[in-house]
């Protein structure tokens, strides 16, 4: 049957999660809620011997101590009766029968519902601890016991490193003798590839006077080689001195398996760390915070994101933090596993102990893929170690002065012991009759003061009455005889030893032989501050040399800068630092100094420690003897690196802005700066990429040391995706360091990785161009044919290098930009007509434009000057022009304005100007302008208005034929009166007698209708008159009463019921009286011909004049006829849009178009009920009026003045 895949795939998280317990440096187990045995990683299994079959259920029983095992018992059950996290301590059998003390940590794991799913452990070997409680005890009885009773190889060293001492561990450990392995440095003890980095870290440690760690291998007795963890300690008297080294070797081997074996699963497997009473963190391979577990948040009180800035906050004590980041950055730098004690800042501020293991977990290749970090809290064992290197340092002082004159006191100052030393030197053995004993009252043997310089009694009597009132340390000096009375000088220190209350409980001294000292004081202090004032402070490195050249002195700062011992620089090895093609050129000015025999001076590359060539100046001076013989040279190197590098840099940046400055093409410039770059930084090549963002993609490759098949393909890329480095450079703005193209794994699908590696390149560092704003302009890549990271000089020149680039680019695309900026505005004057002109005022400089200098018909090659300017002007425009370039003058903002020119053959340009003043910052004024021909269009504008006039004069006329009905009706009018008066008046004067007031009379009625016809005809002649707008003081009222009566005749046929609403006191408007009635007319008109089909309702036409908002007068007239449709609103008024069949479609634009020349609007809504209402609104007149537009109120398309009789347009 095939598995299940969840099955399989919980069982890979198994198999991952038992990968990574057996990682840990701890004994790891798991049990089920009912505490029944159920996992156990390899390093318990390998201690125990018990595999899981053996050990599980409750059959771990069986490696615990029987005398243990009860309170284990007890003590377990009780922990799964309450759920809660516990410990417990019990002896654990070892797969060879030896028993040792665990602390054991267990904790619950629960699911979401709080219930326990699981129970994990962490078991922590204690017995090195308790062993060591135990040793430390036996050492104060027998210190050798102690040192052979430790479970590591110890050795003690002189302070040259000679083996003086080595534990019994030792010796069985490696199977040899003491005296073989004295030898050690020549025998087989250290693996054949690690014994040369022990000795040298020794060597080190030695040189410094500082302790030393180191990873080796030692071959055990059976052959066996295993990894040790090597610590060395200097021992010190209380002067410092080093008196002897301590060395431990710490087996380490299994943790070296176990890390190598350590993998990652991540889900599941961080639910069980959780659980496991320990706190653990993951690392990426470079060294970043990944994963914590739940301890570790509790804890500190933090979040993860918190928790990864743990190497610059306060979460590890201040004292403790340089060295973990020291240990931490060391250790993903080798790839080496670390352990170290730090103290810990819990969420309450309370620092503990910690001990902090990492181990790196690797993938079948060897490739580190995550590191492990376990904190195990150790602050109760630190406490209880602080108690017992108390009770150490007695002992320590004790027998690591022994070179001195060791002694102990009482707290009230009673001396209780002295060293033998002591008593050999006081001659106390000789002559007595019994043997000295410890325990034995000094006063039985000798008087202390009996040994002091009489001189120095009070003194000394003083100065250790003085340390006993202050319970503090103290020392003072004084003469001690010696067995053969001879006094020396001695200093005498005095250190307390307290309980945990602070009370003394003991007092430990020294007298420290310091005569020699003394004597050789005085003589060697003055000569010993000079010369190291002198070596001090010279800011160089100090050197000395026999008469033959060989070398034999070197200042320390020396020895470190080269990273060569004074042994290894010592005649002519210093020579293996300097660059090789500059030992033969130094060597030649050395033996050419030499042969002078006077001061001279050199230049070279020497090599830094870390492997870094730099440039220095040698200088150096004979010293001679009386005899003018040379006995020694002495000499100081001072590094010149930067300023070589400042020097060159500076000249090649000088010819690159140069470039720049003249407007070489861009990609000359991108591949001067590459020569430049690859100049500064050897074994790089370097590749200069800008960008085309219109597609996104690298526009071209520069790089003149790598050959076209490199960088051809490289042109047109896309920069989406992840591809390519120099992609994710300029989308994230980051440098990309890709230091093996063949070994990193972002590449190992890219195209990029086998184009680069065709080319026999292997590091590519990207770094991304910014302009000013911001902006990626491109990248700067830099390669080397060999795997290696940036150094700080790299990054330097790096930063250097974009910024030149960016400088490059950016001036190249902005010359560009405006190149076709310049082309676009040429062109754009040109197509417009327009041209630009500068005038500056405090010199009446004036630049034209190239497209003015063709509107004003000017040279373009030469100068235009104010003269001609005004010579071109009309000289009926030059007031104005004159009081324009006044406003200018005084400052003021330049509003634009129209302007004729009159050319040379009397041709008239019509232009109109804008622009503004602008004030510079010292304070002088220059008017920026445009100038724009627009003579056609004001020609065709002319000729516009005259063909609407003509258009309005013949559309009134055309109108005068609909209006033949009523024009007859008005004159046959009077006309009838005046036959009828007439005849009346005849028959009255033929009377008899004649009737002489009657015909008087009827006369005067002739008379009346013969006006009120000649007022028609004058009325008629009026409106229908072609004629000149003109603006006038109009009664809004009297002129529509007028138009009505005109049209009495055709509205009474219509059947229309017209009703007038006048507002009384209605103020005067100002407008052309005839353009008025025009508008008026055509409004009832329309009104009419909108009912003519009404038969269901009353014909009711309204007429209203009323006051408007803003000092304005409307005028409005209201039909019940058929209405609008929503999309006529607007359109009612365009030129030719018309409802009606018969219909031109002017009449209502014209109208609009006489109304808005009168400074009003015209609008027309739908009634709430049948018909339409159309209103205009004009200003009441105030005299400071305009001049009305022509009848054809200019602005319309097409007009037409007889609308009314035309009908609805």
């Amino acid at each position: 049957m095939l598995m299940r895949a969840d099955t399989r795939e919980r069982m890979a998280m198994e198999i991952d999660l038992g990968r990574v317990f057996d990682a840990l440096p701890a004994m790891v187990w798991t049990a089920q809620p009912d505490g029944h045995f159920d996992f156990a990683n390899q390093r318990w299994s390998d201690y125990t011997g018990l595999s899981l079959d053996e050990a599980h259920g409750w059959e771990w029983q069986a490696a615990v101590n029987p005398d243990d095992l009860p309170t284990v018992l007890e003590r377990w059950r009780s922990i799964l009766a309450t759920g809660e996290p516990g410990d417990l301590e019990a002896r654990v059998r070892g797969f060879d029968g030896q028993y040792h003390w665990f602390h054991v940590q267990c904790s619950p794991m629960r699911d979401d519902g709080g219930q326990i799913i699981k129970w994990c452990g962490v078991g922590t070997d204690v017995e090195d601890f308790r062993r060591a409680e135990e040793t430390l005890r036996r050492r104060e009885l027998d210190f050798q016991l102690i040192v052979d009773s430790i479970p590591m190889p110890v050795a003690v060293t002189t302070p040259s490193g000679e083996v003086e001492g080595l534990n019994q561990f030792t010796l069985d450990y490696f199977g040899k003798t003491f005296e073989e392995l004295k030898g050690w440095k020549a025998s087989d003890v250290v693996h054949p590839d690690d014994l040369e980095r022990t000795i040298a870290a020794q060597l080190d440690a030695h040189r410094k006077g500082s302790a030393y760690n180191v990873e080796s291998r030692h071959r055990r007795a059976d052959g066996v080689y295993r990894w040790h963890n090597v610590l060395g300690l200097p021992l010190r008297d209380p002067q410092g001195n080093i008196l002897r080294w301590f060395h431990l070797l710490v087996d380490i081997d299994d943790r070296k398996r176990a890390e190598e074996a350590l993998s990652a699963s991540e889900s599941y497997a961080r639910s069980i760390v959780d659980s496991i009473p320990g706190m653990i963190a993951a690392f990426t391979p470079n060294g970043e915070l990944e994963y914590v577990n739940r301890q570790i948040i509790e804890f500190f009180g933090k979040p993860l994101e918190e928790l990864k800035r743990w190497a610059t906050s306060d979460m590890t004590h201040p004292e403790d933090l340089p060295r973990a980041v020291e240990y931490f950055t060391r250790s993903i730098a080798s790839g080496e596993p670390f352990t170290d004690e730090v103290r810990a800042r819990r969420f309450d501020g309370v620092y503990r102990w910690f001990q902090s293991r990492g181990s790196p977990l690797r993938d079948t290749n060897g490739r580190i893929v995550r590191w492990y970090n376990l904190l195990i809290d150790i602050d109760e064992r630190k406490r209880a170690e602080e108690a017992l290197a108390a009770r150490e340092r007695n002992l320590n002082e004790i027998i690591n002065t022994i070179p001195v004159l060791a002694w102990s006191a009482r707290p009230d100052g009673s001396t209780e012991f002295f060293n033998q030393h002591y008593l050999h030197y006081a001659g106390l053995s000789i002559g007595q009759s019994k043997d000295w004993v410890p325990t034995t009252a000094l006063s039985d043997y000798w008087d202390l003061t009996a040994s002091v310089h009489p001189d120095d009694v009070d003194g000394l009597t003083a100065a250790w009455e003085a340390i006993l009132a202050s319970g503090k340390s103290g020392e003072a000096e004084a003469r001690l005889r010696r067995f053969d009375g001879i006094y020396r000088w001695f200093l005498v220190r005095a250190n307390p030893l307290c309980d945990e209350s602070g009370n003394i409980v003991k007092w430990y001294g020294v007298s420290i032989d310091i005569d020699d000292r003394k004597r050789a004081e005085q003589a060697l202090r003055q000569s010993e501050r000079s010369f190291k004032l002198i070596i001090d402070t010279i800011p160089a490195f100090a050197w000395s040399a026999r008469p033959d050249g060989s070398a034999e002195f070197f200042s320390q700062h020396y020895l470190d800068y080269v990273g060569l011992s004074a042994e290894q620089a010592q005649g002519w090895g210093w020579t293996v630092a300097v660059y090789p093609d500059d030992l033969s050129g130094l060597t030649a000015t050395w033996q050419s100094i030499m042969a002078s025999g006077k001061q001279g001076e050199a230049e070279a590359r020497l090599r830094r420690f870390d492997g870094e060539y730099r440039w220095l100046l040698f200088r150096t001076n004979p010293l001679r003897d009386a005899s003018g013989k040379i006995v020694k040279w002495y000499g100081v190197n001072t590094d010149i690196d930067d300023r070589k590098r400042a020097e060159t840099n500076l000249a090649l940046e000088k010819h690159l802005l140069e470039m720049i400055a003249s407007g070489s093409p861009l990609h000359d410039v991108l591949s001067e700066l590459c020569k430049m770059v690859e100049g500064a930084g050897p074994g790089c090549y370097c590749d200069v990429h800008p960008i085309d963002w219109s597609g996104s993609t690298i526009e071209y490759s520069v790089a003149p040391s790598l050959p076209a098949s490199y960088t051809d393909p490289i042109a047109g890329l896309s920069l989406s995706g992840d591809a390519l480095p120099c992609a994710i450079a300029v989308r994230q703005k980051v440098q990309v360091v890709t230091e093996d193209m063949d070994t990193d794994p972002r590449w190992r699908d890219s195209f990029a990785r086998i184009h680069v590696l065709e080319h026999g390149l292997r590091s590519v560092w990207s770094t991304p161009i910014y302009a000013k704003d911001g902006r990626v302009l491109g990248t700067l890549c830099l390669y080397q044919r060999q795997p290696a990271g940036p150094s700080p000089q790299h990054q330097s020149l790096i930063a250097h290098a974009t910024h030149l680039a960016s400088i490059a680019i950016e001036r190249a695309r902005t010359e560009a930009a405006l190149r076709r900026s310049e082309t676009l505005l040429a062109e754009g004057q040109q197509l417009s007509s327009t041209g630009s002109f500068s005038w500056r005022v405090d010199t009446d400089e004036i630049a034209f434009s190239e497209e003015l200098c063709r509107i004003f018909e000017f040279d373009p090659n030469g100068v235009v000057t104010l003269e001609q300017f005004r010579a071109r002007v009309h000289p009926d425009d030059m007031p104005s022009l004159s009081a324009q370039l006044d406003r200018v003058r005084a400052g003021h903002g330049y509003p634009g304005y129209e302007i004729r020119l009159r050319m040379p053959d009397d041709r008239v340009k019509y232009l109109r100007t804008f622009g503004r003043v602008v004030r510079h910052q010292d304070g002088r004024l220059e008017c920026l302008a445009a100038v724009q021909d627009v003579t056609e269009r004001r020609l065709a504008d002319e000729a516009l208005t005259e063909a609407r006039s003509e258009l309005a004069h013949v559309t009134r006329i055309t109108s005068l034929g609909a209006l033949t009905a009523s024009i007859a009706h008005e004159v046959n009018q009077p006309l009838s009166g005046i036959i009828t008066n007439a005849g009346t008046c005849l028959r009255m004067l033929a009377a008899d007698p004649p009737n002489m007031d009657g015909a008087r009379e009827t006369a005067r009625r002739t008379i009346r209708d013969g006006n009120r016809a000649a007022d028609v005809i004058t009325r008629l002649r009026a409106l229908f008159s072609k004629r000149t707008a003109a603006i006038e003081p109009v009664d809004l009222n009297e002129a529509a009463r007028e138009v009505i009566d005109l049209l009495w005749s055709d509205l009474q046929r219509s059947r229309l019921v017209l009703r007038t609403e006048f507002a009384v006191g209605l103020p005067f408007v100002g407008g052309d009286r005839i353009q008025l009635q025009q508008v008026i007319m055509n409004l009832l008109r329309n009104a009419a011909d909108a009912m003519s089909g009404v038969d269901d309702r009353p014909r009711r036409l309204l007429l209203r004049t009323d006051l408007d908002e803003d000092d304005h007068v409307r005028l409005t007239v209201q039909d019940a006829g058929v209405g609008l449709g929503p999309e006529d609103t607007e359109r009612l008024f365009e030129a030719f849009y018309t409802t009606k069949s018969d219909g031109m479609g002017i009449g209502l634009s014209v109208s609009r178009s006489i109304i808005e020349s009168h400074n009003g609007r015209l609008w027309a809504v739908s009634n709430d009920g049948p018909g339409a209402t159309f209103s205009f609104s004009i200003p009441r007149f105030s005299g400071d009026e305009a001049p009305a537009q022509d009848i054809s109120a200019a602005g319309a398309s097409v007009i037409s003045s007889a609308q009314s009789v035309a009908g609805i347009s």
